[in-house]
């Protein structure tokens, strides 16, 4: 029996010891950020381990908040681009020159519940209509992405610290109750993993915030209008 807890000590000091290794990975250097952009973005996972979950559950909410409104930037001007006709991959810039071309005037912004909107004073032809339209939803759906990240940053710094504390605070777990250095040792390299997406997080959600502003602002000002409204 004293062979067998020491054993689970041993196991226990190991792991604690890889977590901090672990860590440190997870502070990117700057070979590794120039590395990391032809990377896919990695995303935070659930461990099935309580005591590493309290931590990256919340993260894992907040890193689904920043992929969430990336897609949603990448879907409004798809939609915007399909609308109108125009190829693939058209800047944003581009296909609001083109909408207020072939609108000749009749589109100006109101506002809606505090979001602006694009609206026809006049009949427009068919794709410029849908144009608008889709411009619409964009719009709708880039503010209130805008307003799911303002707090991103902030909170998912204070979760990065308590991530990067985890090697002591399981120090002393893992040795009051060895038997969970087996389930941990599983999710070592989630852990790792974990560790590396969550510290890109805040700069994430602060890059998508700035671009969703950028075409905000475009599709607003192009017609007359303001960003941010007030």
């Amino acid at each position: 029996m004293h062979s067998t807890t020491q054993s689970w000590t041993r196991t226990a000091l190991a792991l604690s010891a890889g977590l901090a290794t672990a860590t440190m990975a997870g502070v990117p250097s700057v070979a590794d950020a120039k590395k990391s952009k032809k990377k896919k973005v990695a995303h935070v996972q659930l461990t099935g381990v309580k005591s590493l979950d309290k931590v990256f559950k919340p993260l894992k909410k907040l890193d689904k908040l920043v992929t969430k409104a990336q897609k949603s930037r990448r879907k409004g001007a798809a939609n915007i681009n399909t609308a109108l006709g125009l190829r693939k991959g058209t800047s944003m810039n581009a296909a609001m020159k083109h909408l207020r071309s072939q609108a000749q005037g009749k589109v100006r912004v109101t506002m809606q519940g505090g979001t602006p909107q694009l609206k026809a004073t006049d009949a427009l032809p068919p794709n410029i209509a849908a144009g608008v339209e889709a411009a619409n939803t964009a719009i709708q759906s880039y503010a209130e992405s805008v307003a799911s990240l303002a707090k991103v940053p902030k909170q998912a710094n204070k979760l990065v610290k308590q991530a990067q504390k985890m090697p002591a605070q399981l120090k002393s777990d893992l040795l009051s109750n060895p038997t969970q250095a087996i389930a941990i040792a599983r999710n070592l390299g989630v852990v790792k993993d974990n560790i590396k997406a969550a510290v890109q997080i805040p700069k994430r959600a602060t890059k998508v915030t700035k671009n969703l502003n950028k075409d905000l602002r475009l599709m607003v000002t192009t017609f007359g209008g303001k960003w941010p409204p007030i």
